[in-house]
């Protein structure tokens, strides 16, 4: 086997994508002693990678080492494997990258006047030059995968691979806020950091001077763990846990019972499907961890996971007891008496579609308002209504029941996946509410207890479905236009699908190096708090990943939509509950929420004729 050869099988664990020779190029600049970072992309890094450092650079000779196999200077002798301090130790990383792609490496040591260029292309080397540079290395790679085209085909899109490229950087300026870093591409500076030393600088470039001010220090000691960092109030919990980071010993690394510890210290605080927002750093002896769990060290082991687990836990809820906290909303459910409202009350004055409220309806808020309306057009249209009008933002807040997970119903009363077998013509009758959350309806042959959030989701869900499908989403004019900070990831994508978004109904356009400003939202967004739901969006469209993208972000937008159901404890006139059964037997699945809960649970004739014991 050729040494080039190998050197393109050994590529293939460490040079995965263009986000790989990133973090392998920072990894060593950082390792150089480098103060600061400039990293530039090109087509999300396929076309051209440049990382410039001011490290300490080097010499001729070790110039023309870096590219050789196992060759290294940060491992000397067996012991410092479990004791490593460094981050790109390997040595094959110059020789796997330079093996896929064509590399240019410029470097001057620090005390040499001159620097040392060097050109390898497909892993030939090419000579060694004496130029002019300043001390420290710039790194060229070229055309990545060029001659290895089976990998170069399995690459994402340019936007995925730039985002993944840009999230290395960022998880890079986090762990060492002490280094000033600058990213950008062909385009336009993506964000830049001080290199001041300080977290929340860094948090501030990344998400928004707004949000990183709001952020709690926490700092915690035991005899062989220290925690320290930033975490976000309850009121910052994201939909996407693109926002937590998380660091042992200066390396950026997932960690999923270090992140529950975190949810943990929060207790109640944060709503059903939220993440918080943190920056944690955790340090403690090198041989009390291993790094050497994961081929790209995104993962460690502790030698004893529950005890750091622990201090992160209550230096988390420290932070938080120790804070004046802005009341947050919370998934609640009021005591409700057992009734059955009755379809004689309400009625009167019910002329022409115009409801009349329950008695003991509360008066409903904005959104609330907003959705009865919606259910009164169904009434009396048997169509879920269509929004109008340029209404201002609301800050309404309710309960994310959306994100409450699918829960297990007993085989007897499980509804089918499909409408194989059920009548053309199937209707259901409402008989009253219970609970002030479910609906009782019959067709003529079960009962149906039915949830009337998510049955109310499931129509708005299909009706805005079909709207896109059919591109016809009216887009809703906002009075006051509303400016979000996005991470530099979200930006990317943002941009990325600006076009497609508008086709949803979602315009706006970029407002600075990584703010949008949105002048319309989707019309079934009217009453609600479309500042949210954008966030919320956004969250989503970083977290994505894979080729549709695009698919990914309609139903993104349409769940998003459902946000305008009914909720628990709101009280339904006969009308509306009429209304919503009417349109719930139209829909393709009436079977199960767009979360994948069930909507109602059935009980036949023969069931409840058991139940009595009227026949055996």
């Amino acid at each position: 086997m050729s040494a080039a050869l190998a050197n393109q099988i050994a590529a293939g664990e460490v040079v995965v994508r263009p986000a790989s020779c990133v973090k392998e190029l920072i990894e060593n600049s950082l390792d150089a002693r480098a103060r600061a970072i400039q990293v530039h992309l090109r087509e999300g890094g396929i076309a051209e990678i440049v990382v410039i450092d001011d490290g300490q650079g080097m010499d001729e000779q070790d110039a023309a080492l870096a590219f050789r196999r196992h060759a290294t200077s940060k491992v000397y002798e067996p012991r410092d494997l479990v004791r490593i301090r460094t981050l790109g130790f390997r040595g094959e990383a110059l020789a796997s990258i330079a093996a896929v792609a064509r590399v240019r490496l410029t470097t001057r040591a620090v005390g040499a006047e001159t620097a040392v260029r060097v050109a390898v292309d497909g892993g030939e080397m090419g000579p060694l030059e004496t130029v002019g540079a300043p001390v420290g290395t710039r790194i060229e790679v070229r055309d990545l995968f060029y001659n290895t085209p089976a990998r170069l085909k399995y690459l994402r899109t340019v936007q995925t691979e730039q985002a993944r490229s840009v999230e290395v950087v960022q998880q890079a300026a986090l762990s060492r806020p002490d280094v000033a870093f600058s990213c950008q591409t062909e385009h336009h500076v993506l964000f830049q950091t001080p290199g001041n030393g300080d977290v929340r600088t860094v948090l501030a470039a990344l998400y928004g001077v707004g949000e990183a001010k709001q952020l709690l220090e926490l700092s915690a000691a035991s005899n062989d763990y220290r925690v320290h960092g930033l975490i976000g109030r309850p009121t910052q919990a994201r939909s996407s846990r693109g926002y937590a980071h998380l660091f042992v010993n200066g390396r950026p690394i997932r960690h999923p019972g270090i992140h529950q510890a975190v949810i943990q210290g929060y207790q109640n605080r944060l709503m059903v499907g939220k993440h918080p927002m943190y920056a944690l750093y955790v340090e403690m002896d090198p041989s009390l961890v291993d790094v050497n769990v994961h081929p790209h060290k995104a993962e460690v082991r502790f030698s004893e996971e529950q005890d750091v687990a622990r201090l992160v836990s209550q230096a988390v809820a420290a932070a938080l007891d120790g804070t004046l906290l802005a009341a947050t909303p919370v998934r609640t459910r009021q005591p409700h008496a057992t009734t059955v409202q009755p379809l004689a009350l309400d009625w009167r004055g019910a002329r022409d579609g115009q409801v009349t409220p329950a008695n003991t309806s509360p008066m409903p808020a904005p959104a609330d308002k907003a959705v009865r309306e919606g259910l009164t057009e169904m009434y009396r249209t048997g169509e879920p209504a269509r929004s109008s009008g340029r209404p201002e933002p609301t800050k309404a807040q309710f309960a994310d029941e959306s994100a409450t997970p699918a829960h297990h119903v007993s085989s007897g009363d499980v509804e089918p996946t499909d409408r194989d077998g059920w009548p053309a013509d199937w209707s259901l009758r409402p008989i009253g509410q219970a609970l002030g959350m479910y609906i009782l309806a019959d067709d003529g042959e079960s009962l149906y207890i039915i949830d009337q959030h998510a049955a109310h989701e499931r129509v708005l869900y299909e009706d805005f479905s079909r709207k896109l499908r059919e591109r016809g989403v009216f887009a809703m004019p906002l009075l006051a236009p509303l400016e979000l900070t996005l991470s530099p990831v979200a930006f990317a994508r943002a941009m990325a699908v600006q076009q497609e978004l508008a086709d949803m109904g979602l315009t706006y356009e970029p407002f600075g190096a990584q703010q949008i400003v949105i002048r319309a939202v989707p019309d079934i967004w009217q009453g609600l708090d479309v500042e949210r739901l954008a966030v919320d969006v956004f969250d989503d469209l970083q977290a994505l990943k894979g080729d549709s993208v695009i698919e990914q972000m309609r139903l993104c937008v349409a769940t998003r939509a459902c946000k305008a159901a009914v909720k628990a404890n709101w009280t339904l006139s006969p009308p509306e509950m009429e209304a919503l059964c009417r349109s719930l037997v139209k829909c393709q699945d009436p079977f199960h929420c767009p979360h994948g809960r069930p909507i109602f649970v059935r009980m036949t004739n023969g069931e409840l004729e058991r139940a009595f014991r009227r026949i055996v």
